[in-house]
């Protein structure tokens, strides 16, 4: 394999790594930092911190 070929190949897997890292921190952010898969009972969380507070 060429030198130059080598170079384009590997600058195109970085690029798509970091576009693919980018895409996937921005949809956790939306989502109020709770990833859709983590288990964790946010809704009951959060209400039982809204009943704390009043």
């Amino acid at each position: 394999m060429s030198p130059a070929l080598q170079s384009i190949l590997a600058l195109a897997i970085v690029a798509f790594a970091v576009i693919w890292l980018v895409r996937r921190s921005r949809a956790k952010n939306k989502a109020g930092g709770c990833g859709h898969d983590c288990g964790c009972p946010a809704s009951e969380v959060k209400s039982a911190a809204v009943s704390r507070r009043k």
